[in-house]
């Protein structure tokens, strides 16, 4: 359901209710103004900052610590993809060692006279290097992995099958990551929108009460009349400072999902009406599809790669090696040229088990467990991700429906609420039917723009639901609470307590802070 255009009755462009009123509604003006006037001198002291939607997705991707941790994720699983591979690579290293001998047990043979048996055995150990001061050692070593039974094949696959899982799981984080920015950004103007009905409310009440006390005091009202009217002005008040709140947790969230200081004030330029051209089309339902799911698929091969390797140590291990090391043991300090000796070995290694404990068999016996799992994880991850992929789309066509039945409904119900003013105004009807035409009409407009709120963000949901985590604790899209104050202002409000009062309803109902962000 595209929008193009402003609705006559859209909540947001909120219309003045008749010019003659303006100076009438100065007091209200003064009250709230010194209701929430510690809020005012807040913002005034901190940066104000107009984001758009796409502005703020765009922000977010790139300061967002949930893409950051799964981006690490990434990094870590490339690590183990270089680390299996390596394996299947020679091993070439180098090394160099220099000893120095401060005593030996061989000293004593060239300490005693130089004749006779001392003098031989002297002359003989004399080139060797038993007892030699200084000791200089070279080396460099390689050796290749003949055959492992297929243990580095089985740990590439799974390095290999880990890598495209945290691929995923980055797109996923990315996904989750916008659609939480775009519930937020609407939650906030959804907040925005309860404040502006609530002041209404209150300028409306006002007004009411200044009617009624002027009628009073011109002996035209009863004073059980004046005191009403003030008492349905007074009760509203709390409403406004709990929308007011509302807002400022809806703000709050926005600000921590984009990384910017609490104290900045947000001004939100993409009304709500307007369709964003990246939520355009849905994307693909099918489960098979849903990234939880091909993450999934990716853990159940990674796991049956683990029994391979577990497997591959009951077959024989076969290497070979190669180590070339050039010895030295000058008199002196530092060795000549003739000082150096060389060793060059070369072999081949073959190890086969013949009795580990159990050990082999434990192993295998956890991999397969763990196979199990992972194929029981897929079961349960399909199944999920059906069941979500209908519950986005259910959650669209309701909310279509929705938009279509309150968007008659606020002007029909504004309609009203004038029509009870003049009566009002006239002397033909009483307070208790103009609080009931207010609250219905206020209803009204929060209804709308709770109803537009809803279809955006199921849009959004649903054109981002392939790359979309599965759980739904992961990925909530439920009903703004914005809207709570004014179903709170309608229970208090003294005409809804009159009209509800066999039903027992006899106080506010507690409010619930707009769906998660900040105020202003």
């Amino acid at each position: 359901m595209p929008f193009t255009q402003r609705s006559r009755f859209s909540p947001l462009s909120l219309p003045a209710r008749g010019g003659r009123k303006g100076e009438k509604m100065r007091p209200c003006v003064l009250l709230l103004a010194a209701i929430i006037g510690h809020s005012s001198i807040a913002f005034a002291q901190s940066n104000v900052v107009a984001i758009s939607l796409d502005d703020a997705i765009n922000t977010a991707l790139h300061r967002g610590e949930e893409i950051e941790l799964a981006q690490g994720e990434v990094q870590a699983a490339k690590g183990g993809q270089a680390v299996a591979l390596s394996g299947m690579l020679p091993q070439v290293g180098i090394s160099a060692n220099y000893t120095r001998t401060l005593k030996s047990q061989y000293s004593g043979l060239s300490s005693g006279p130089d004749t006779g048996t001392a003098a031989s055995l002297g002359s003989l150990f004399k080139n060797l290097p038993f007892g030699r001061p200084n000791t200089y050692t070279l080396g460099i070593s390689a050796s290749q992995n003949i055959f492992t039974g297929g243990r580095l094949t089985a740990q590439r696959d799974a390095a290999n099958a880990r890598e495209h899982a945290a691929d995923i799981d980055l797109t996923a984080a990315q996904a989750q990551l916008v659609l939480d920015v775009t519930q937020s950004y609407y939650d906030a103007i959804l907040a925005d929108t309860i404040v502006k009905i609530a002041r209404d409310a209150l300028a409306e009440a006002q007004e009411v009460y200044r009617q009624t006390d002027l009628a009073y005091k011109v002996g035209q009202k009863a004073e059980f009349d004046a005191l009403r009217a003030k008492v349905a002005r007074d009760n509203q008040v709390p409403i406004v400072l709990q929308s007011e709140d509302n807002r400022a947790v809806a703000y709050y969230r926005l600000k921590q999902l984009l990384n910017d200081p609490l104290d900045d004030s947000l001004v939100l330029t993409t009304p709500i009406i307007d369709s964003q051209a990246r939520f355009a089309m849905m994307s693909d339902t099918a489960t098979n599809e849903r990234a939880s799911v091909r993450q999934a698929v990716d853990n159940l091969t990674a796991s049956k790669a683990q029994v391979r390797v577990a497997e591959s140590a009951q077959w024989p291990q076969i290497s070979i090696s190669s180590a070339y090391s050039p010895v030295a043991y000058p008199a002196n300090l530092f060795p000549n040229s003739n000082d150096w000796l060389t060793n060059w070995t070369a072999g081949i290694t073959l190890s086969i088990p013949i009795y580990t404990g159990g050990n082999i068999a434990g192993n295998i016996e956890e991999a397969e467990g763990g196979v199990e799992q992972a194929e029981a994880r897929l079961v349960q991850t399909r199944e999920a991700a059906a069941l979500d992929t209908r519950v986005a789309l259910n959650q669209l066509h309701s909310a279509e429906a929705n938009l279509r039945a309150t968007e008659s409904t606020t002007g029909e119900a504004q309609r009203a609420y004038q029509i009870a003013n003049v009566r009002f105004e006239q002397g033909i009807s009483t307070q208790v039917e103009l609080d009931d035409a207010r609250i219905q009409e206020e209803q009204a407009r929060a209804n709308w723009a709770t109803a537009i709120r809803d279809y955006q963000v199921a849009r959004a949901k649903l054109s981002l639901l392939k790359d979309l985590p599965v759980n739904p604790a992961q990925a909530p899209v439920a009903a703004s609470g914005a809207q709570g104050a004014v179903t709170e202002q309608a229970a208090s409000s003294p005409a809804a307590q009159a009209q509800t009062s066999s039903q027992g309803l006899t106080a506010p109902l507690n409010t619930g802070a707009a769906s998660g962000a900040t105020a202003p």
